[in-house]
């Protein structure tokens, strides 16, 4: 990653498809009231692509976080990161693409969990088909109520690196936008909630068990949520 003189941000990466320029050009013309880098342009280069964008203000809340542990500044941030997340929710995705998941804006897949994110998965006609590709019980063995679950949950854009290292705040707690677009993309939306519940570094103390134990989703993700634990995810999102 480059930061220049000006308040523009060059990030370099390998993958030359599914890149964050993707993500964010997408992002930025359907959702342009989210707080997230504006695209300025990409270009690939020697098998390499640059994405260059604009620098948002404030600091890591995973930096921030000792001095904004405590509940005052908590309520506001989580608060505010929820605001964000029901306006990428309200996104529609597009009716030629309707179902599919795994798949990022360029319409490739999404790094899979069950290689650790070192290769692509997807995308997938439905989410039973995602977790076919992923599960060690093919879902058509699957009781009806964890099928029919997983498959009433929306799918919606979720970005699949949200944690404190990915959150920006400034010196009052507030928040100032979220980064790291790369690997989001089309999937079920209690996916996200997989993301912000489990314990891993950038997620953890009072932030995770707000995730775990006060924040709840509608009735139907959190169902989807549960059956997805019933036996069915293996490998860790």
């Amino acid at each position: 990653m480059f930061r220049f003189g000006i308040p523009l941000v060059m990030k370099v990466t390998h993958r030359t498809i599914s890149t964050e320029a993707d993500a964010l050009r997408y992002l930025n013309q359907v959702a342009p009231r989210l707080p997230i880098p504006k695209l300025i342009s990409s270009f690939e280069l020697d098998g390499k692509v640059y994405t260059i964008m604009t620098k948002l203000r404030g600091h890591r809340l995973l930096d921030k976080w000792p001095q904004l542990s405590t509940k005052q500044y908590t309520d506001v941030i989580v608060k505010e990161v929820t605001t964000i997340l029901y306006q990428l929710w309200d996104v529609s995705q597009p009716s030629d693409i309707k179902g599919k998941v795994m798949m990022s804006a360029s319409g490739d897949g999404l790094p899979h969990p069950r290689t650790l994110r070192e290769s692509l998965g997807g995308p997938y006609s439905s989410t039973l088909e995602c977790y076919d590709s992923m599960s060690d019980t093919k879902m058509s063995n699957v009781s009806p109520h964890i099928s029919t679950a997983l498959t009433q949950d929306p799918i919606v854009w979720v970005h699949t690196d949200l944690r404190m290292q990915n959150i920006l705040v400034d010196d009052e707690g507030h928040v100032t936008g979220i980064v790291d677009w790369e690997d989001s993309g089309w999937l079920p939306r209690h996916w996200q909630l997989h993301i912000l519940r489990r314990p891993q570094w950038g997620c953890m103390g009072a932030w995770v068990v707000y995730w775990q134990s006060e924040f709840r989703c509608d009735d139907v993700t959190e169902k989807a949520y549960d059956a997805s634990l019933d036996g069915v995810l293996v490998y860790p999102l």
